[in-house]
């Protein structure tokens, strides 16, 4: 049975629910990568952190109808929109297939110093703690811009094809 893929939300309500349930997403999988934290693997955590980095930005995009799929099954009127929205949000993530190196990097880039979280899961209790709580933070703090950047470009492409429809009906 194939699920339709959601498109980009058309209004105020639908951008709100597309929120609400990214925001949930995120918060799961932020504790799921908090608790690989205490698993006495070395480089667990790590892997932990840039896979649950790559399913959550895929998944807050295809809530907001912004994975590639999506994107290119938009007629291209559409299509330009979703783009140029994308160009002036001026996100990285949106509309993009996120790969390993990409998810290292960002993560990089908000502060996880991969190798400091590792050093200080081995301190007993409260290195792990700390070590668990940045990763939750850092992760929580990724989704949350990611999500404002989706809303955003959501919002951006309401009002081009608002824009768009007010020309075509001009004419």
């Amino acid at each position: 049975m194939n699920v339709p893929l959601p498109v980009i939300p058309t209004d105020e309500d639908k951008i709100q629910a597309a929120v609400w349930r990214a925001k949930r997403h995120v918060d799961r999988q932020a504790l799921m990568s908090a608790g690989a934290t205490f698993v006495p693997i070395p480089g667990v955590d790590m892997l932990v952190d840039v896979s649950v980095m790559i399913k959550m930005i895929d998944h807050i995009n295809r809530e907001f109808g912004l994975t590639p799929e999506q994107i290119e099954r938009l007629p291209s009127q559409k299509r330009i929109i979703a783009y140029q929205a994308i160009s002036w949000a001026g996100t990285v993530l949106a509309g993009k297939v996120i790969t390993a190196q990409v998810a290292i990097s960002v993560l990089k880039t908000v502060g996880i110093k991969l190798g400091g979280k590792q050093a200080a899961r081995w301190v007993p209790v409260v290195g792990q703690l700390s070590a668990a709580a940045l990763g939750y933070t850092a992760l929580r703090y990724l989704g949350r811009q990611h999500i404002e950047d989706c809303e955003k470009i959501a919002r951006e492409v309401i009002l081009r094809l608002g824009h768009s429809e007010t020309e075509r009906s001009s004419d």
